[in-house]
């Protein structure tokens, strides 16, 4: 990687504000296969950050005490060098040639304006491929800046992230813009990063239910990328438990037996919902309970997020700061 004081070809930025996981994914950019031109690295944590200044003083760290991702990451590109930014997210580790593909891809396209990599979910030993069902939407296509480098120039044109969008949705609405401004934005597998599962988070799930409060706004800016997206912001697990709660609702105080068969028919989807999440091998009762308790929570979350957003979460006009 470049020093600060050769003109870099790519600057990439990291958000952070996982302490803990940062070393891992500062290591495997200071490990990157020499490719020819310089990098530079741009930290930018909402922790005091002196201990990593410390460890990896070749790089370049800035402190804010706004926890806001998309604040962060435009912090990051007001300062960058490089006609190419890149992003990755503190819980990802980089594979050894991430920048020389990303910085190659768009050299030799030069008609586009970003390019999303592949992101690999990875495999911890004690742990089913059920278990990291939360995670596996990562690995589909889906505008995430945990991987993508764009034109410094594009992402300036456009404003940068809305800073409305605090902890999630900022990309996709970043993407959207991006291409309803006429830019490109390619999908390249071989720009490949590994997103480390978090085991230690018990409730993720309920956690991204409550951050759907950004899907009004994204609707608002962009609702025919969003319906072409997304359809509905409950998935078909959500949708079914939802609708469980419903008739529950409906049946209590009315019919008594028809109360009980659907309060029955909540628990056992439920639990069968929740083992599908934590998977029988190994088979865990707590975190069958827990995952099948979630499920129940799920659904009525993601109605109180969404009304929350509708309500107080922005209007329509931007709010960009680059």
């Amino acid at each position: 990687m470049g020093t600060m004081e050769k003109k870099p070809a790519v600057s990439v930025v990291v958000a952070s504000h996982r302490p803990t996981m940062a070393p891992g994914l500062l290591r495997s950019l200071l490990q990157q296969r020499q490719v020819g031109f310089s990098s530079e690295l741009l930290i930018v944590t909402d922790y005091p950050n002196g201990e990593l200044q410390k460890n990896y003083p070749q790089l370049h760290f800035i402190y804010t005490p706004d926890s806001s991702i998309s604040k962060k990451r435009n912090l990051g590109v007001s300062i960058a060098r490089a006609p190419v930014v890149a992003f990755i997210d503190d819980d990802c580790i980089a594979a050894e040639d991430w920048v020389e593909n990303g910085v190659s891809w768009l050299a030799a396209h030069p008609a586009v304006a970003a390019v999303e990599g592949y992101t690999r979910i990875e495999t911890t030993p004690g742990h089913s491929p059920q278990s990291t069902r939360e995670y596996r939407r990562l690995e589909k296509r889906g505008f995430r800046t945990n991987n993508m480098f764009i034109r410094t120039e594009a992402f300036r044109m456009v404003g940068g992230f809305d800073e409305r969008f605090t902890v999630q949705r900022e990309d996709i609405d970043l993407a959207f813009t991006l291409m309803e401004r006429g830019y490109r934005i390619d999908y390249h597998r071989d720009i490949k990063v590994t997103h480390r599962f978090r085991h230690w988070e018990k409730w993720d799930l309920l956690k991204n239910c409550w951050n759907r409060r950004f899907d009004p706004l994204l609707f608002r800016k962009h609702p025919m990328r969003y319906r072409a997206m997304f359809g509905i912001p409950l998935p078909p697990t959500q949708a079914i438990m939802l609708l469980l709660h419903l008739l529950f609702f409906l049946a209590v105080g009315r019919k008594r037996r028809f109360g009980a068969a659907v309060g029955a028919a909540e628990i056992g989807v439920a639990l069968f919902f929740g083992i599908r999440r934590s998977g029988v091998h190994p088979l865990s009762l707590q975190k069958w309970l827990l995952e099948a308790l979630q499920m129940v929570l799920a659904p009525l979350i993601v109605f109180a997020a969404l009304v929350y957003g509708c309500l107080t979460i922005g209007n329509p006009v931007g709010s960009r700061s680059i």
